[in-house]
């Protein structure tokens, strides 16, 4: 399988987190870079999540009607039945659903991203290896903190 590379304007979308675990928060660690829409929805929340006030919190279990009106939406709970379900009742709501422990079989994978000032990149493994993902955006990171690649400013 293979995911094409978007860049997409998520700033007025609601984003929809299902858990609230060390998993869900390292997600909205990423996407707070980009909004601050973010809903999660599970019945326990971690302190890290608990402590970002913007954040909307629906402390309960998940039900289909949750999908509703978010555009991404990210599986991220412990049940990997329960994340094939989100993803199953994602075909009705019209929603994009990443699936955080098997990103290969969900409509998107979360690229490791450097963002440095406007300029972002992305790398992807097509969901298949983050680590490697990882691994490599962090050396064009420091490709870009030595100088070896020059920031453009414009």
């Amino acid at each position: 399988m293979s995911f094409l590379p978007v860049c997409l304007q998520i700033e007025n979308e609601q984003i929809l987190i299902i858990g609230g675990g060390k998993v869900a928060l390292h997600k909205i660690e990423g996407l707070e870079r980009f909004t601050r829409n973010i809903k999660v929805v599970a019945p326990e929340v971690v302190e890290g999540i608990r402590q970002r006030s913007w954040i909307e919190v629906d402390q309960k279990g998940y039900a289909p009607a949750d999908l509703e009106g978010h555009l991404l939406v990210f599986a991220a709970t412990d049940d990997p039945e329960l994340n094939a379900q989100i993803k199953s009742d994602s075909l009705s709501h019209r929603c994009l659903v990443n699936l955080v422990d098997n990103p290969a079989k969900g409509d998107f994978a979360s690229p490791a991203i450097f963002k440095h000032n406007n300029m972002a990149v992305a790398v992807s493994s097509n969901g298949e290896n983050v680590h490697a993902s990882v691994q490599w955006r962090n050396e064009i990171r420091s490709l870009v903190e030595d100088g070896t690649i020059k920031a453009i400013h414009h």
